[in-house]
């Protein structure tokens, strides 16, 4: 069980998921099974009925709908699980596999309309190399619904730490829930974010859980061209540095950051910045900067041509390559166009934009 702890601005870390919901469905039916004469079960076998996975596999890389917990026992998460097709000969389901949480972006605009988180081609690579791989949808997205914990302040005032926090923790208990089942190998748990998802899942890292042994960050960042903004509006940009400082002084997950030349959210100096602040503190960090990708270099990861950009280099970093970062050594100088003050005045809250994950799969 999680408990509750300090970062470094004061902000505490949810306490461990309540059972309420469980409870409340053992109370409710527990009259009547008496009456009936129906065995009981215990409330703990309550709690577990409500996840797992639902319905059919498809034909698709196994594609299956999950239900997972959350960090709020209110809004379980929805799912989309790919596996490998395990070798004739073989124990089957027995077999254990590595598994990847892959967290999608946000768009502030569409993200309750937004279909279930995909990635295709990202997806794809994984489960031909053996992983299991999940998409969980996080809190107040599409299906899974639900308040929108990891938006805290506004784009004047943003605090990107705790939102980064309050997005892991969706991530945590997706990963936790994933790692106990029989067709995974527990603690070779791999944790891939695009976006405000890679931003997430740089937040976990500092958390260093148990399971997980290995981060991917993919055009990571919040913030970004809030509202539909030219390119390369970042909501309190130095804030996003100092958060990125803040993770990498906690963490020791090994970490690989992934960016183009041409990405209209997060420039690579910004990049550079952030993964430079996190190797300051102690964290580590491997940077690459990729040509322009496309028309945008944020969508690196959408499509199956991505295999032959970022494909070598997330291959020698899951088989444990020593290459030395080649993260810059000293933050880069802000954008002339960005705000020096975070906490200029904006009207409208943050928006942290990004691919929506949808399949580009014929």
């Amino acid at each position: 069980m999680r408990g509750p702890s300090a970062g470094p601005n004061g902000a505490c870390r949810r306490a461990p998921r309540s059972t309420s919901v469980a409870v409340a469905l053992y109370a409710a039916l527990l009259p009547a099974m008496i009456i009936a004469g129906m065995a009981v079960p215990s409330a703990a076998a309550a709690e577990s009925s409500l996840y797992g996975p639902f319905g059919p596999e498809g034909p698709r890389l196994r594609e299956q709908l999950w239900i997972l917990p959350s960090a709020d026992d209110g809004f379980p998460l929805r799912a989309t699980v790919f596996r490998p097709s395990d070798a004739p000969g073989t124990e089957g389901e027995r077999t254990r596999h590595p598994l990847v949480v892959i967290n999608h972006g946000t768009s502030d605009a569409t993200r309750l309309a937004v279909a279930m988180p995909v990635y295709y081609w990202l997806s794809r690579w994984f489960v031909e190399r053996g992983y299991v791989v999940v998409l969980p949808q996080r809190r107040g997205h599409g299906a899974t619904g639900g308040p929108m914990a990891e938006a805290v302040g506004g784009c004047a005032d943003p605090d990107h730490y705790r939102s980064g926090l309050a997005a892991a923790d969706d991530i945590e208990s997706a990963v936790d829930f994933m790692s106990a089942q029989p067709f995974v190998a527990p603690g070779e748990t791999v944790v891939v974010g695009i976006s405000s998802g890679g931003w997430a899942s740089l937040a976990l890292a500092a958390r260093n859980p148990a399971n997980v042994r290995a981060v991917v960050n993919i055009a990571g960042g919040r913030g970004g061209r809030p509202f539909g903004q030219r390119v390369d509006t970042v909501c309190g940009e130095p804030r996003l540095i100092e958060a990125a400082r803040a993770f990498g002084h906690e963490a020791r997950v090994p970490t690989l950051w992934l960016y183009a030349e041409n990405d209209s959210y997060f420039r690579p100096d910004l990049a550079r910045a952030m993964a430079a602040a996190w190797q300051d503190a102690g964290g580590a960090a491997e940077l690459h900067i990729f040509p322009p990708y496309g028309s945008d270099g944020h969508h690196i990861a959408d499509d199956r041509a991505g295999w032959a950009v970022w494909g070598t280099a997330v291959a020698h970093f899951l088989a444990g390559s020593q290459r030395a970062p080649v993260a810059a050594l000293e933050p880069a100088p802000l954008h002339e166009g960005a705000a020096a003050d975070a906490n200029a005045a904006a009207p409208t809250p943050v928006a942290t934009a990004a691919s929506d994950g949808e399949t580009r799969a014929p």
